[in-house]
């Protein structure tokens, strides 16, 4: 048993003429093709005109439409309305009418049935990840840069106001670094800051050179 579905395109009355030739052809070729619709008049009246069997479930309050009310003269409208889910009446084209009933299959779902926990299915539900916003160094290795340029030996370091040049920072961002990274040194003995980043001034105190 194949499924298709009816593509919705631009032209709603192309792919409804479309889905009417598929149905006429499809004899041709061992085709059939299977709708199921809660409302009789929710399948437009030119495919309900091609169908060859209507296969009616229990009708319930709202009964059997006008263009089969003729039923209730064979069957009594109570039966209609409360059929059994199992049962079932089909309708040919040709007007016979019969009475049927479906065997349960083995593997049918039953209601309530956890069905994915029957075939061993697990659902991890997440917030969908969303690549970050690039915004330039992290302030980690801000800090090892900062560090780097301000006890370079290559030409006495950088001022403050150099750094944050380099980094695209105010002049505030590497003093902030430095005063930082000297405070956890001298406090615990190593930055780690640095240590994270495996940078060379790990236990040392930061000073500009001269």
């Amino acid at each position: 048993m194949h499924a298709c579905r009816l593509k919705v395109s631009d032209n709603q009355i192309f792919a409804k003429s479309q889905m009417v030739y598929l149905i006429r052809e499809a004899r041709h070729v061992g085709l059939a093709l299977g709708l199921d619709s809660v409302r009789y008049y929710a399948i437009d009246v030119d495919i309900r005109n091609l169908s060859v069997y209507i296969i009616l479930k229990s009708q319930g309050l709202f009964g059997l439409t006008k263009d089969l009310n003729w039923l209730y003269s064979i069957s009594e409208p109570y039966i209609i309305r409360n059929m059994p889910a199992k049962h079932f009446l089909v309708v040919s084209r040709r007007g016979a009418i019969g009475v049927g009933q479906f065997k349960e299959l083995s593997w049918h779902k039953k209601e309530r049935e956890n069905i994915l926990k029957a075939v061993g299915i697990k659902c991890e539900y997440c917030e969908p990840v969303e690549a970050g916003e690039y915004r330039g160094p992290s302030r980690l290795w801000e800090t090892k840069n900062t560090l780097r340029s301000y006890a370079s030996t290559l030409g006495g370091g950088l001022s403050m106001g150099k750094i944050g040049e380099k980094l695209g920072r105010s002049s505030r961002t590497p003093h902030k670094h430095v005063k930082q990274h000297n405070r956890s040194v001298e406090a615990s003995g190593f930055c780690p800051s640095c240590r994270r980043v495996k940078s060379p001034f790990e236990t040392k105190v930061a000073m500009r050179t001269h």
